[in-house]
């Protein structure tokens, strides 16, 4: 049996609804057990529905969180997303707080004095504002941008026509190779495959957008203050990342990561503004092999070479820095990001090269090609 409609995309609007209206109750029959004292059974009820409004305010956030992991989200909704999220979260803490105190009070009877009631009604009607900015950032998210509804997936199929947009490719090889290309579902995609190996999830936004020529495209923001390390596929030893991606709007680091046993230790090609370094994290002690600059803008390919104790950085096609070092265990490849903003991201590739050296030649291949720069 199917829950929800096919026009509805998550659970979140059938839930949202219910707290907002018992919160509103409550806070009238607060008022009105102060206004008609004859009425004993006002106070208690209002409490009850504080309770059950702060329990929906729960289901009500956490079921936002989970549409915001599938609901695709028009560019210009992003600043509106943030906000609706801040205020939920402010709600919830803010209600269910509340609640805990009325149960508290009642339970020792110290909610009886005039002069208490009446400053217990003024804060729980003070944090009708709270809900009320809340709701206004989500009908505006529904009714302005079209969020989360039928009609934003027509008007996106009617503008897209007569090229429909790609689902996202995630392929593991036999031999440990994988690759991401990204589509129109490479959010959640990303999200249901990626290993999270240090960070939260809380703190990164993942969305579906396009390019300026179209392309699909994953946008990447982290939130938080702290590291976020995420790795997909095989463990191994000798290989080559790249990713095709744009670092315009983002202010930070970005690393391509490989050998990565543990979140506290793995090789590192690693760009910051104009400065790029090559380098290890082992045991949380940072240690650089080389260290190079550029200036290159816009989309661009980071791609890092590890083979036999040489370690490579390149943008595009030129090679930025070039380091040795003992090989670590084998371990998973992905990325890792350290700061604020967004990177656009349309492709990440690992090639094992022990097989492609066995199978083409093309590890050695490489070797030549870098052969004529300097340790």
């Amino acid at each position: 049996m199917q829950l929800l409609p096919d026009w509805m995309s998550n659970i979140h609007p059938l839930i949202i609804h219910f707290p907002i209206a018992l919160l509103i109750i409550a806070v009238i029959a607060d008022l009105a057990s102060l206004l008609f004292n004859r009425y004993e059974w006002l106070r208690p009820a209002s409490i009850a529905l504080y309770t059950v409004g702060a329990l929906g305010t729960i289901a009500a956030y956490f079921s936002g969180k989970q549409a915001a992991d599938i609901v695709d989200f028009p560019p210009p909704s992003y600043p509106v997303i943030s906000e609706h999220a801040d205020l939920a979260l402010y709600t919830m803490l803010f209600f269910g707080i509340y609640a805990l105190i009325r149960l508290f009070l009642r339970w020792k009877a110290l909610d009886q004095k005039s002069l208490v009631a009446w400053g217990l009604f003024f804060i729980a009607a003070g944090g009708l504002f709270l809900i009320k900015a809340t709701a206004d950032h989500g009908g505006e998210l529904v009714y302005r941008f079209g969020v989360g509804t039928a009609a934003l997936s027509v008007q996106s199929e009617e503008k897209d026509v007569p090229s429909a947009q790609p689902e996202t490719r995630l392929e593991g090889l036999d031999n440990g190779s994988w690759v991401l290309e990204t589509g129109n579902d490479a959010a959640l995609k990303f999200r249901q495959n990626f290993r999270l190996r240090k960070g939260r999830w809380d703190d990164i936004i993942l969305k579906n957008n396009q390019a300026p020529d179209g392309t699909p495209v994953l946008e990447i923001s982290n939130t938080g203050n702290q590291t976020v390390l995420l790795t997909f596929g095989a463990e191994l030893s000798n290989l080559q990342i790249s990713a095709r991606l744009n670092l315009d709007r983002f202010k930070g680091r970005f690393f391509l990561v490989h050998h990565v046993a543990r979140p506290e230790t793995y090789d590192f090609f690693v760009r910051e503004k104009d400065d790029i370094r090559l380098g290890r994290i082992e045991k949380g002690s940072v240690k650089i092999y080389d260290a190079g600059k550029d200036t290159t803008s816009g989309w661009l390919t980071m791609k890092a070479v590890s083979s036999a104790g040489h370690f490579r950085g390149y943008v595009d096609t030129e090679l930025r820095s070039h380091g040795h070092a003992s090989d670590l265990p084998a371990g998973e490849s992905g990325i890792a990001i350290e700061g604020r903003g967004t990177i656009q991201l349309a492709q990440i590739e690992v090639i094992n090269l022990d097989e492609e050296k066995a199978d083409s030649g093309q590890a050695g291949g490489m070797e030549h090609n870098d052969s004529g720069h300097g340790h």
